[in-house]
């Protein structure tokens, strides 16, 4: 059969399948939001990911952002219906071009479903047209940003929204002229026509859907070079002064952090481009998107009558967001059963790092007041949870942050370091983040690293302590750690 009649009969026969709503791919739609099994499906089947992601941003916040998005990747397995997430305007999927046709998908609550007669074994391309929903994308009259943790990424554009499925990421972003746009990659071209601007930005390293991110909007924009490193900082803060008083003090915070984990790791900054957006009235202390952290604008922009603590807490908080870019952003987390190690190492790291700085603060003590009382306040009780909790889907990952994961789980890790001495611990997280750059692990990965190096039984110790609840070993924790701080 000729070429074109092969390409034309198999058009007809994907379009018929897909109107026909893939009977033969699925019996019942796929669960709302991304289960563990989906997920570990996914993982199994899928490689080399891409996403190349335009949108379309209009002036007005009332009218509906779109866009169009670019997916492609290997499959192992071309046997199966592939199913992706979107929980934006379902009505705004219409067709799909997979591998070069143009098929009806069936879109279900919160997923896209593509069936198994268009895939094929080894690479595939599937490009779909959207709406987007703003509920991530926090549109101001001039200025929106976009924040995907833990798993809102699908909430703007088709995706497969899960952290074990790394991507390199290309974004287009259309905006009104005079906007200016943040993204993870660095900027390669504006062009300009009919009052509307088209922005493209380089393609990243593998990240992960939570961590991709972009703003747009009316901003100022401050630059600065340390250490032969480039940093942008954009911001819509009007009082000049205020500016000039801490732009200085904020840059260096952000040089003087990389400087020290590129020692303590032996890992250069593996990001390139480093920018970061204060944003007004940001819901968090930061976001950790390598190229383009976010972070609360009056953390960063201190008043001249500041406070020891609020200088202790802007150092703290750079340091941290900083820390992530090895710690959660170069090596993930599988599942977000493990989303504390990215915190409590980003806390910790954060807490080496300022240290010296501040050598009028009592640091242990203040490690004990800031953590113990709340870990106390969840771990003496019956309902006392493990560190490492279980997490069937991603749509219940928000009720896994709390006093478990910031309080909790640091007083364990400092008594881990204690356990195994500060060079050990050190050498095991060089090792894993080598073994694991720009991939996936868990908690079980860094023990399995650390066991050998040291004559501790940290299998037995990590499952008394991070995998089982105890409201007696709880007490414990807390107890020796206190002895420790208080010099006993």
């Amino acid at each position: 059969m000729p070429e074109t009649a092969r390409r034309t009969w198999r058009t007809i026969l994907l379009v018929a399948i897909g109107a026909g709503a893939c009977l033969d791919d699925a019996t019942r739609a796929p669960e709302y939001g991304v289960s563990l099994d989906l997920a570990q499906e996914r993982a199994a089947r899928i490689s080399d990911l891409r996403y190349a992601v335009a949108f379309d941003v209009p002036e007005q916040r009332t009218a509906p952002v779109t866009g169009l998005v670019t997916i492609t990747f290997s499959l192992s397995d071309a046997r199966r219906p592939l199913v992706l997430d979107f929980r934006g305007d379902s009505a705004s999927i219409a067709d799909a071009v997979v591998n070069g046709d143009t098929i009806r998908p069936r879109v279900t609550p919160g997923h896209v479903v593509i069936p198994r007669t268009a895939l094929e074994r080894g690479p595939n391309s599937v490009s779909l047209r959207f709406a987007a929903a703003d509920e991530a994308l926090n549109r101001q009259d001039e200025f929106l940003y976009a924040l995907f943790v833990p798993d809102r990424a699908s909430t703007a554009f088709p995706s497969f929204d899960q952290p074990d499925l790394k991507a390199r990421w290309s974004l287009m972003l259309t905006v009104t002229e005079g906007w200016t746009t943040l993204g993870n990659g660095t900027l390669l071209s504006r062009n300009t026509v009919d009052g509307r601007s088209t922005y493209r930005f380089a393609e990243t390293e593998p990240i992960s859907t939570y961590l991709f991110t972009f703003a747009a909007g009316r901003f100022s924009t401050e630059e600065a070079t340390l250490d032969g490193r480039a940093f942008t900082m954009v911001h819509r803060e009007t009082d000049s002064a205020k500016v000039a008083r801490n732009r200085d003090a904020i840059f260096e915070l952000h040089a003087a952090a990389l400087r020290w984990l590129e020692a303590y790791t032996g890992i250069r900054y593996p990001f390139g481009k480093f920018a970061f957006f204060a944003v007004p009235s940001f819901q968090f202390g930061g976001m950790e998107h390598p190229g383009a952290v976010w972070y609360r604008a009056s953390s960063l922009f201190l008043d001249p009558s500041a406070t020891r603590n609020q200088v202790l807490g802007r150092a703290s908080v750079i340091a941290h967001e900083t820390a992530h870019m090895w710690f959660g952003d170069l090596v993930t987390m599988r599942w977000f059963s493990d989303v504390w190690m990215k915190e409590v190492f980003a806390n910790f790291m954060a807490a080496k790092i300022v240290a010296p700085s501040f050598p009028d603060v009592n640091h242990d003590l203040r490690f004990l007041l800031a953590h113990h009382p709340a870990a106390y306040g969840v771990d003496r009780t019956a309902g006392a949870n493990p560190i490492r909790q279980e997490l069937g889907n991603l749509r219940e990952a928000g009720s896994l942050y709390g006093a478990i994961i910031y309080q909790k789980a640091p007083i364990v890790m400092r008594q881990l370091e204690r356990l195994v001495g500060d060079s050990t611990f050190r050498e095991g997280l060089r090792r894993y983040l080598s073994r694991y750059r720009f991939g996936n692990a868990g908690w079980p990965d860094l023990i399995a690293i650390l066991d050998p190096l040291t004559a501790e039984d940290l299998a037995s110790w990590s499952k008394a302590w991070v995998e089982e609840p105890s409201p007696d070993r709880g007490h414990l924790v807390g107890l020796r750690t206190h002895r420790v701080a208080a010099g006993s």
